[in-house]
């Protein structure tokens, strides 16, 4: 039994290592990918600029005075956390 194990263990390291030598050789003589020309790709649609946090603010406070909430209000729902 000890015989046959040594053997499958053996036989499982010649074949490891030949499928990866022939993996390895197919890779390296594959062509190489197309290169594609930057001058046939459309453009690529912009995104606008993520505003940055004290205007993110300034609009919270213009929209909650709009519908009549006080600011100290508006503040203390964006302290709060809703987590346990």
């Amino acid at each position: 039994m000890k015989l046959w194990k040594k053997i499958i263990r053996i036989w499982f390291t010649l074949a490891s290592l030949a499928s990866f030598l022939v993996g390895w050789a197919v890779l390296a003589h594959a062509p190489k990918p197309n290169q594609f020309n930057t001058s046939d790709v459309p453009a690529m649609p912009r995104l606008d600029p993520v505003p940055s946090l004290d205007q993110v603010m300034l609009s919270g406070q213009t929209q909650s005075q709009s519908f009549g909430f006080s600011q100290r209000r508006q503040q203390a729902l964006i302290l709060r956390s809703g987590g346990s």
